[in-house]
């Protein structure tokens, strides 16, 4: 089964970026815990003062649905009312290659 990747797009309220990410910040703790995530990461545009970049790779499908079930995610969506522009454009994307892969 392949592992399952996204790249979101959120947008801070004008003036909340760094509480965006703060609250944001917290979802990579709460992954620690889930040994099907494999990577997550915040990331702060360093062109845009109210663009903020999340990557994410989960093992499986299974992987998830466990970290969007985790209670951190209700608790962090609860955090980040008024701190967004609007919802996150989540895009699933496929991994085509990677460091680590073997060149064929």
């Amino acid at each position: 089964m392949p592992e399952i990747a996204h790249i979101v797009k959120v947008t801070a309220a004008e003036g909340k970026r760094d509480e965006a990410l703060a609250v944001l910040g917290r979802l990579v703790g709460a992954s620690e815990s889930e040994p099907g995530t494999l990577q997550y990461a915040v990331y702060a545009d360093t062109t845009d003062a109210v663009t903020i970049w999340l990557t994410e790779l989960y093992a499986d499908d299974a992987a998830l649905s466990a970290h969007m079930s985790n209670p951190v995610m209700a608790e962090i969506g609860e955090a980040l009312g008024g701190l967004l522009d609007g919802p996150g454009d989540v895009r699933r994307v496929e991994i085509v290659r990677r460091k680590g892969d073997n060149a064929g």
